[in-house]
């Protein structure tokens, strides 16, 4: 049975180098965000990163937002037989909820997660411009998120929406008691051989010596371009320089991030999270 992997994940967590690691097997794909192409209305995120569109892409060519349900169906038919797996890099649970019950692929789901410390300065960049509308945002989830989004500052804020995102995918994947693996970003930059190793074993593949060297592999769907023709790709520690030491400690501190790394069996060093 051919397969669909779904790299669930905050955004900015690593999820397009993931799939680019995998999608360098000879047996599988990488497509991208596939998601974006249910909406007409958003040109720019049906972009190929080869193709510059995706209606004559040799990967993506044919679909449309009359056939998503036929999306995996439309892209094996145009790649060589030989690929039995498709990298989906989509990151939402809804849209791996969409095909839960579809028995024509067997799924696998990997949960990527990076350190809040990270995200909280990714975020924290655009505050002026996203502080309002994350407010307002966690004030639609448990009350648990509440304090945060009412009385927080931006730190307690984006600590709040990590949580909040990393939670849904746990809660997603013990919902339907799906096939799951744990990465965190950390271990795929410094232990990248050994993870992929892990990774293609747990698919049901075996790694192929060079699949991390993705620049040498022509790869359609959506790109980052932080990832092409790239010949080194380092651990991004840039929250080290843009958090004050009382920011980080914070987030490192906070007894919810605690509780929920202790549930996934992760732990926080000064670099990162790693599996514990």
């Amino acid at each position: 049975m051919k397969k669909i992997v779904y790299i669930l994940s905050s955004n900015y967590s690593g999820s397009h180098l993931l799939s680019l690691v995998i999608g360098s097997h000879t047996r599988f794909q990488h497509i991208g965000e596939v998601k974006g192409l249910r909406n007409d209305k958003h040109p720019e995120r049906q972009i190929c990163g080869i193709c510059d569109g995706h209606e004559n892409c040799p990967v993506l060519g044919g679909i449309s937002t009359n056939n998503l349900d036929n999306i995996y169906d439309i892209i094996f038919s145009n790649v060589d037989n030989d690929i039995i797996g498709l990298v989906d890099t989509s990151k939402k649970t809804f849209w791996a909820e969409r095909f839960l019950n579809d028995n024509r692929y067997e799924k696998k789901f990997v949960f990527l997660v990076r350190d809040p410390r990270a995200l909280a300065r990714r975020w924290l960049i655009d505050e002026k411009l996203n502080v309002l509308r994350e407010r307002l945002k966690l004030l639609k989830y448990p009350p648990r998120y509440m304090k945060m989004g009412l009385f927080g500052d931006a730190v307690d804020l984006y600590v709040g929406k990590w949580l909040q995102q990393n939670w849904k995918i746990i809660n997603f994947i013990n919902k339907f008691n799906l096939d799951s693996i744990t990465v965190t970003y950390h271990d795929l930059i410094m232990k990248e051989k050994e993870v992929l190793t892990d990774l293609m074993n747990w698919i049901g593949e075996t790694y192929e010596p060079g699949q991390e060297e993705y620049w040498n592999f022509k790869h359609h769907g959506s790109s980052k371009t932080q990832y092409k023709d790239t010949r080194e790709t380092k651990l991004d520690c840039r929250w080290k320089e843009f958090l004050n030491l009382e920011q980080q400690e914070k987030i490192a501190n906070n007894s919810k991030v605690q509780e929920f790394l202790r549930k996934c069996g992760i732990e926080m060093n000064g670099d990162g999270l790693t599996l514990s």
